[in-house]
Order: structure tokens, then C-alpha cells, then sequence
């Protein structure tokens, strides 16, 4: 067993072993990164509350020591996951994982492997697009606080996806990938890798859930990267058990004309934390971010976000909403970087939080850097609970109290799920928080 993974005490030399199905066959960068990696883990210090990227955290929910490498899972747990694998009603591809293993064989639609669409897990793309791999794998630092956990990602990755779209193709639906968390204080460490050529488009679904109730760790980390004039569109929705923890470190780069549209949905987790980069590195360049979170009892969401605006005439938009019921807690952090000469910028930063009790906490940190003399930036925060007014609107015509609350609640998050601008995506979602809000209100 393992133990104190999180604090550094002790660690399997199995945890470096080669992901299954590769033979061993890793290339030799890969391998040596991996090794620096838990060099890099161990030397970095514990975050501390007091530094300014973890402001306001809790970190006395994250520092627990009894998770362990997460197991196989067996056959018939294997064949129940695969039937609760279900998401879209038409996909053009699909890869399930269990404790980061492969427990179905990936589905990729003829026609968009016949023009070359490369749809596969990380852990054989590493053998067979090893060059390809590595120009975009874990390239962004971590700059909002998690340097420690993204080394311990890197060095104990097991496998995750690996998505690359050639020029001027075009994935017609979208591709899903499920990430399944099963075992008493397992961890597992998904990683996502999405590379889009010049003028192509996809966009692509992520669910990250527990298959029990159980406590664990799960550190993720999403790499974006959007060619010249390409489309990605992003879903991300963690519904772990509410006794797991989660860190999730995101990056996006986006080229000349390239748009990277990424959303996240949090729902489960005792405590979670996201970090997510959205790089404008080409002219004309945009990005949407946008996130909803509903956390009940007394569980804790952390977002931070930067948007770093490198080059002229690009654009940003994030919304973030979070509605909180009971003593449960959001933070949200954010920061809208303007480079010297990144002229032209339009930028936008906002955060809403709906307080549903007296005893929730949102947290709110926009923030704005400018270096360039002819930009358009706000950024904004608001917190407040649902009106007396807007209740009584709705009950004088007859609707019940908790319903009338619940309509609002769905109203009030459903403006950043209208963002996501796919229809299929964003009916998967909104079917997630709405069972959400029926469980809170049940």
C-alpha cells in the first residue's frame, strides 16, 4: 500500500512502470520527464494558504494520506461502467476508462478515421505519434499555483486520450471520453490532449465520475491546442463522489484565428480545485471560458482562470456561475493579462454567485493587468441571494416555493450553459444540473 502519496512519504517504484498494453516501448523523453517529474514533486514545497494562489482555500480538506494507486477494476464492475457509459445520443467516437485504464475498445466513425483523425489512448499515441505528442503534451507551466500537483500528474500518468484533427477537417459530432474513479481512496490521474490542424473543428465531451461513494484523488490535466483558423469546443463535467478530491490543471492555446470554446461543470467532490489557462497566442485569437458549479452541504470549489492576451485584435470571454446551497463554498480567482503590444484586446471577466442559504460563502478575485494602451477590458462580481420579488412573481401564479427556486437556479446558470453554442452538448448538461437540483430539492 501507499501511503502519504499526496504528502511525498513514500511511493511504489510500480507507480513509474510503463501504462499497460505499451510493452514497456515509451520514448525516452517521455520516460525522462516522468522521472524529473516526481524529483519536481518532492522538492516543491506544500501550498500554504497564505500565498496568494491559494487565497482563501482550505487546505486542510486536500492534505489526507491514506489514497492509494487505484486497482483494476474487475470484469463485471468493468461491464457495469460501460453500460452506465452513456451520454450523447449520436457520437463520433468514444474511449472509457476505469481507474485510467482502457475498459472498451475506442470507437472512432470510419469516415473521420479514413481522413485522418486520430482518436486513441495517450498511452499507445505516445509509441505511435510519439513526435506528434510531444509538441503540445504538458507545454504550459503551471502558473496559478499547482506546480506540486502537476508533477505528481506528470509522474504518475497512467494513460488518458489523444485527440488530433488534420487540417481543414471537421468532426460533423462530437467524440466522448469517460473517466470512471472506483475504490476506497483511489487516485487516478486522466489526461487529455487535443490538437486541432488549421481551419479544422471538433468539439468534445469529458465526464469525470465516481462509480461509488467512496473517497479518492483525482489529478486531471486538459491540453488545448488550436491550429490556424481552427474550432475546439470543450465540456468538461466532474460529478465525483462527494467524499473525493479533485485538482484539474486546463491550458488552451490558441493560433491565428483559432477559437477555443471551453466549459466545466462541477457538481461532486468534498473539495475540488480548477485551474484553467486560456493562452491567446495568434492575432484575431478568441476563447470563451465558461463554468457553473452547484455546491451543497459543505463542499468547496476553487476556480482560478487567467487569460493571457499575447497578440493584437484577440478576444475573451469568461462567465462563471455558481449557485450554493448550505455552508458550501466557492472561490473564484481571475486575472485578464494584457501583453505589451497585444493592442486591440477585448476582453471580458465575470463571476455571479446565487447565495441559497445564510450560511454559503462565495469568494470573488477578478482582476486586470494591462500592458497595451488600446484595449477594451471589465471584469465584474456579483453575489446575492433569489429576490423576494422574483419569488413572488412566480408564486402568485401558482407555483410552489422550492419549485419557483428551482426555476430561478436553472434559469440563472443555464445563461453560461447557453454559451457552450452546441446543442447536443449543451442538453447532455443541463440534464446533469437539472438531476442536480432535483436531488437538492428532493
Amino acid at each position: 500500500m501507499t501511503e502519504g502519496l499526496l504528502e511525498g512519504k513514500s511511493v511504489k517504484r510500480s507507480f513509474f512502470d510503463a501504462p499497460e498494453g505499451v510493452d514497456g516501448h515509451l520514448p525516452h523523453w517521455y520516460t525522462e520527464a516522468r522521472t524529473a517529474a516526481w524529483k519536481d514533486y518532492e522538492e516543491v514545497p506544500w501550498p500554504k494558504r497564505k500565498h496568494e494562489a491559494w487565497r482563501f482555500a482550505d487546505l486542510k480538506k486536500l492534505a489526507f494520506d491514506d489514497i492509494v494507486d487505484a486497482a483494476e477494476v474487475d470484469e463485471a464492475e468493468g461491464a457495469d461502467l460501460i453500460t452506465r457509459s452513456v451520454a450523447l445520443e449520436e457520437n463520433a467516437g468514444r474511449i472509457i476508462f476505469a481507474n485510467d485504464r482502457l475498459i472498451a475498445d475506442p470507437l472512432l466513425d470510419a469516415e473521420f478515421a479514413q481522413k485522418g483523425v486520430i482518436f486513441k489512448p495517450l498511452s499507445q499515441a505516445l509509441v505511435e505519434d510519439t513526435d506528434l505528442v510531444r509538441l503540445s503534451f504538458m507545454q504550459e507551466p503551471a502558473r496559478l499555483g499547482s506546480v506540486k500537483f502537476a508533477a505528481l500528474h506528470r509522474a504518475r500518468l497512467r494513460d488518458g486520450i489523444f485527440l488530433y484533427i488534420p487540417k481543414d477537417v471537421s468532426l460533423s459530432r462530437s467524440v466522448e471520453v469517460f473517466h470512471w474513479l472506483s475504490g476506497e481512496n483511489a487516485a487516478i490521474f486522466p489526461h487529455s490532449l487535443i490538437v486541432s490542424g488549421p481551419g479544422s473543428s471538433a468539439a468534445i465531451a469529458e465526464y469525470i465520475a465516481s462509480a461509488g461513494r467512496q473517497p479518492g484523488f483525482c489529478g486531471g490535466v486538459t491540453d488545448l491546442v488550436a491550429g490556424e483558423n481552427s474550432r475546439l469546443t470543450h465540456v468538461r463535467t466532474q460529478n465525483l463522489s462527494e467524499q473525493a478530491h479533485s485538482l484539474h490543471v486546463s491550458s488552451s492555446l490558441a493560433a491565428d484565428g483559432a477559437n477555443i470554446r471551453a466549459f466545466v461543470l462541477n457538481l461532486g467532490c468534498k473539495w475540488s480545485r480548477s485551474e484553467s489557462i486560456a493562452r491567446l497566442s495568434g492575432e484575431g485569437a478568441g476563447t470563451d471560458m465558461l463554468a457553473v458549479c452547484i455546491p451543497e452541504d459543505s463542499q468547496e470549489m476553487d476556480m482560478r482562470t487567467l487569460q493571457l492576451h499575447e497578440k493584437t485584435h484577440t478576444t475573451s470571454n469568461l462567465l462563471y456561475k455558481n449557485a450554493l446551497y448550505d455552508e458550501a463554498r466557492t472561490i473564484f480567482a481571475g486575472l485578464i493579462m494584457v501583453e505589451e503590444g497585444a493592442q486591440h484586446t477585448d476582453a471580458y471577466q465575470t463571476c455571479r454567485n446565487l447565495l441559497m442559504s445564510d450560511q454559503c460563502e462565495a469568494n470573488s478575485m477578478p482582476g486586470l493587468e494591462i500592458n497595451a494602451d488600446q484595449v477594451k477590458c471589465s471584469h465584474g462580481s456579483t453575489a446575492g441571494p433569489i429576490t423576494d420579488d422574483e419569488l413572488f412573481y412566480l408564486r402568485a401564479r401558482g407555483i410552489p416555493e422550492s419549485a419557483a427556486r428551482q426555476l430561478m437556479t436553472f434559469g440563472f446558470v443555464k445563461g453560461a450553459v447557453d454559451g457552450i453554442g452546441h446543442d447536443a452538448l449543451e442538453k447532455v448538461v443541463l440534464e446533469k444540473i437539472d438531476r442536480r437540483f432535483r436531488r437538492i430539492l428532493s
